[in-house]
């Protein structure tokens, strides 16, 4: 890979930095489990899970706090399949404890790569889409502000990737210019064409090897945001 001049650094959380023990499947075969009913009122999980991380990347930017907002995604789950409404509050207070309990963790390779980007000198800085509290709970679980030098939350500024706003914030607060600042993150639409539109170098993180599927065209593109590593001295 060709070696990247930027002189900072800046990253998405979610399954960029950091990743779930338990899928949304494994989470909510869990939930229904706990409450007691059978999977198969509802169908696959797998096919449960898409439509709850589709509801809550759809509903989250109105929402006020994650307790509010699992019940309207399960509202809609339930009365979507012509099951009782009632079931939607137990649901989703068993699916924020499994959630809670399970925790977040670092993707492998991570912490040590942001050490090793720290020691050589590299400002970094953290943007992520999200309810405040949900993601400041996995801030504060990962320690992640002695990680990195800025952390900017969506639900704390009013802005969500691929908002142009967002990514001002954040090279704000950290000083750069936008042609001098990398970002790393696993969204194509949110983290890498938002991103470029802001004038940054971007760095893709396809786990899965996938060509992206638009018209731009990440800089790099890694396995995992550890990668980051490999094109910068």
């Amino acid at each position: 890979m060709r070696t990247c001049e930027a002189t900072h650094l800046a990253f998405d959380l979610d399954f960029t930095l950091s990743t779930y023990p338990l899928t949304t499947s494994q989470v909510i075969a869990e939930t229904l489990a706990r409450c007691g009913l059978d999977a198969a009122v509802f169908g696959s999980a797998n096919e449960l899970a898409l439509d709850y991380d589709r509801l809550w990347q759809e509903l989250e930017v109105g929402a006020t706090s994650a307790d509010e907002l699992r019940l309207a995604i399960w509202t809609r789950m339930v009365c979507g399949r012509d099951l009782a409404p009632s079931l939607a509050a137990p649901i989703a207070r068993a699916y924020g404890d499994v959630r809670r309990e399970s925790g977040v963790r670092f993707v492998e390779g991570v912490p040590e790569a942001l050490e090793i980007l720290r020691r050589r000198g590299y400002r970094l800085g953290l943007l992520t889409n999200g309810l405040s509290e949900v993601q400041w709970d996995k801030i504060h679980a990962l320690d992640l502000a002695r990680r990195v030098d800025v952390i900017v939350v969506g639900g704390d500024i009013g802005f969500y990737k691929p908002d142009e706003r967002a990514f001002a914030a954040l090279l704000g607060r950290l000083g750069a210019r936008s042609a001098d600042a990398l970002f790393v993150g696993d969204s194509y639409e949110a983290d890498i064409v938002g991103a470029h539109h802001a004038g940054m170098r971007t760095a893709w993180v396809s786990a899965d090897g996938a060509s992206h599927p638009g018209a731009v065209t990440p800089d790099y593109v890694f396995a995992s945001a550890a990668q980051v590593l490999e094109i910068l001295p």
